[in-house]
């Protein structure tokens, strides 16, 4: 099997494993994910002055551009400020999100006052890149959400392995499973 196959085989294989642990015990893995989802949340939603929507508007233009990046490394390419498919409608971003367009027409004008997004001559949005095409004005400036989000990630990840740890542990002891 080539190794990209197997590489997407793997997850799932794993996914599946995770999944049956968390159904194992719901009431654990709800209480930490509900925990992890209103916290970032919140957090969010302070950063952004309450305007998830604007949120949205942002996390789509900036999936777009990772997207667009990951695949660009993957045939070698250098970074650049722009990158093949790196931009995206207000109205394919209304598709996404069901936000009414008009309204995220609106945010993406607030993000390109901040500097965060541009609109190019055929109507594409996308994240303002740094000449070097990594760095952007917008992960600049939220790098404190960005490092807090990246800490409550790495605390959910762990706190749902030891979970699936847990519930492995306890299938392998059950006498059933011995015999």
């Amino acid at each position: 099997m080539p190794k990209t196959e197997r590489r997407e085989a793997e997850p799932s294989a794993r996914a599946a494993q995770l999944s049956e642990a968390f159904r194992t015990d719901y009431r654990s893995y709800q209480y930490r994910f509900v925990e992890f989802l209103v916290e970032h949340l919140a957090d969010v939603s302070r950063t952004f002055s309450g305007d998830l929507q604007q949120v949205m508007v942002l996390a789509i233009l900036g999936q777009v551009r990772l997207r667009a990046v990951r695949e660009a490394a993957t045939r070698g390419e250098a970074p650049a400020m722009r990158i093949q498919g790196d931009g995206t409608t207000a109205s394919r971003i209304s598709d996404v999100t069901s936000i009414p367009r008009q309204t995220v027409r609106r945010k993406l004008l607030a993000l390109q006052k901040l500097g965060w997004v541009t609109q190019d001559d055929g109507g594409l949005w996308r994240i303002v890149a740094d000449a070097d095409g990594v760095a952007t004005p917008v992960r600049r400036d939220l790098a404190g959400l960005d490092e807090r989000a990246l800490l409550r990630i790495a605390r959910l990840v762990a706190d749902l392995e030891d979970l699936a740890d847990r519930q492995s542990r306890a299938v392998a002891e059950t006498p059933a499973m011995r015999s």
